[in-house]
């Protein structure tokens, strides 16, 4: 925004033309691929719904619009890997062996959907092993840098599809039936050319038991790994290198009230756009891009540690450490989803849960300098911090008068 008054263009319009697209290159020497996603289009929907362009409603107190756009990939090394389990019980079901652990960001809702749509069965159908124990759970890196829907994401799907090859192959002996010639959905394995001719899943999952009681096959156990092969470490002297195994972006963009008199911010819209190639569930989605968004603005407004001149902190509780509550959150706060999907994720996914903490702070400070022409580059921006740039302000424009 700063670079775009200097320059006296719009700050929607400077970011459109210098944003990084597909083909562009990283400051890492990386080329974005076709499928990279489109931070672009999130600009432009966020602009959109807020109107930008056009002055906020006439209000007692002062208003502003501002927008941010971000992009993001995951920390982490060259050989980070994932792998998953898949197993069945006598009567069709499948269970899901994890090494991710589900801390609310409904990873194991989306693993199951994933498992569930490569095996043809209903989701009701895959029970995820709540449980995770470094002596029986497959290995996952870790549960950080919103990794998980991709990488654990490939290894679900590579181990679904592994069990899905077994299904077929025990189920062509049984039906005579080369198994390139087979289908499986809905529970039922069969012959694409004559679908009543088939097997119930049930019947296969631990190898198919004649009237005889000769068997073919035994027990379907789907194993599958996802490691991030292509990356490479940075080159510590040119500092180029492949770091990221995707990007997801996103932007945001906000309207404020501010109270000259206390500082005080009140956001009145927040409205957040991401490319996430392919949701998964879109209710999950949108859930953490409502609970990012709040928590990103309760970062730039409300929260930060006090401390004395001694270090000691001064506000170590949640009565004194402030956070956003119910009546924060802005009246209008609306989350787009943008899918360009990425085509070597699982059905074209990206992560997303970190992402939509990220520049909320960004556009608020940008709003902020609509609503009273300050910059404030430090977070928080609580309205002590707020009221002094204004004061400042009004001091040096006394200074110049003088």
């Amino acid at each position: 925004d700063l670079v775009a008054a200097e320059l006296g263009i719009d700050p929607v319009e400077f970011r459109l033309k210098n944003v990084i697209l597909p083909g562009h290159t990283t400051p890492t020497g990386e080329v974005l691929r076709e499928d990279a996603g489109r931070v672009d289009q999130c600009i432009k929907a966020v602009a959109e719904k807020v109107e930008w362009g056009k002055k906020p409603k006439p209000a007692f107190k002062p208003r502003g619009k501002g927008i941010a756009a971000l992009w993001k990939a995951p920390a982490m090394p060259p050989n980070a890997s994932s792998s998953a389990i898949i197993k069945f019980n006598e009567d069709g079901t499948a269970e899901l062996l994890l090494g991710i652990t589900e801390i609310g960001q409904g990873s194991e809702t989306a693993l199951a959907q994933i498992a569930a749509e490569e095996l043809g069965v209903p989701i009701e159908k895959i029970k995820v092993v709540p449980f995770r124990h470094t002596d029986v759970s497959p290995y996952s890196w870790q549960t950080v840098a919103s990794r998980v829907l991709f990488m654990d994401g490939k290894a679900v799907q590579m181990a679904a599809k592994d069990a899905k090859a077994q299904i077929l192959e025990i189920a062509s002996h049984v039906l005579r039936v080369p198994k390139e010639d087979l289908a499986l959905e809905n529970e039922r394995v069969f012959f694409k050319g004559r679908p009543e001719l088939g097997l119930e899943l049930r019947q296969v999952v631990n190898g198919y038991t004649y009237p005889n009681g000769n068997v073919v096959g035994g027990p379907v156990i789907g194993r599958g790994f996802y490691s991030a092969t292509r990356l490479t470490y940075l080159d510590p002297e040119t500092g180029q290198g492949l770091p990221a195994l995707k990007w997801t972006f996103g932007a945001h963009a906000v309207e404020i009230e501010v109270d000259p008199d206390t500082g005080m911010i009140k956001v009145l819209k927040l409205v957040s756009a991401f490319d996430i190639g392919k949701a998964i569930n879109p209710l999950l989605v949108l859930g953490q891009i409502y609970g990012g968004g709040v928590q990103s603005m309760s970062l730039g407004i409300l929260e930060g540690y006090v401390y004395d001149e001694k270090g000691y902190v001064l506000n170590p509780n949640l009565t004194d450490y402030k956070i956003a509550r119910a009546s924060d959150i802005p009246v209008e706060h609306e989350a787009i989803i943008i899918e360009n999907p990425q085509l070597d994720g699982p059905f074209g996914a990206r992560g997303i849960g970190e992402l939509s903490m990220l520049s909320v702070e960004a556009a608020i400070a940008n709003a902020l300098y609509d609503a009273l022409g300050i910059n404030v580059n430090n977070l928080p921006i609580t309205p002590e911090n707020v009221w002094k740039h204004i004061h400042a302000k009004k001091e040096k424009r006394l200074e110049v008068t003088v």
